[in-house]
């Protein structure tokens, strides 16, 4: 099973939803608090053109993001779809992993806002 990075900010409801599947999965993850960790997250948010939390990733053994999925929408889609599972076990040939890799106003999710940092 890969690794999983989830970035999240306290209280965020999503951010909960994202990380009670993957409990629940048995899915190990490393939680990066966003307001903690600002400048790893402006990169990310540079990198994917993301504003939001949670933002999931699937890493290789040695820490390299392999897979983005943007919010908590996406990951309970992937679960929904039975793809999930081939994600983390890395089962690249059965999973369309693009479609998960952007975020949109049609998904709930949290803002992180300049103000947050402050």
């Amino acid at each position: 099973m890969k690794n999983v990075v989830i970035y999240v900010k306290k209280g965020c409801p999503y951010c909960i939803r994202a990380k009670d599947l993957l409990d629940k999965k048995g899915v190990e993850y490393e939680e990066i608090d966003v307001l903690k960790n600002s400048d790893l997250f402006n990169d990310i948010k540079s990198k994917y053109n993301v504003r939001t939390v949670p933002q999931i990733f699937i890493t290789d053994d040695n820490g390299n993001y392999i897979h983005h999925i943007a919010g908590s929408d996406k990951l309970m889609d992937l679960e929904k779809e039975g793809k999930l599972d081939d994600m983390l076990n890395n089962n690249e040939d059965s999973i369309d992993a693009t479609a998960y890799t952007s975020s949109s106003n049609e998904h709930e999710v949290c803002v992180i806002s300049h103000d947050d940092f402050m």
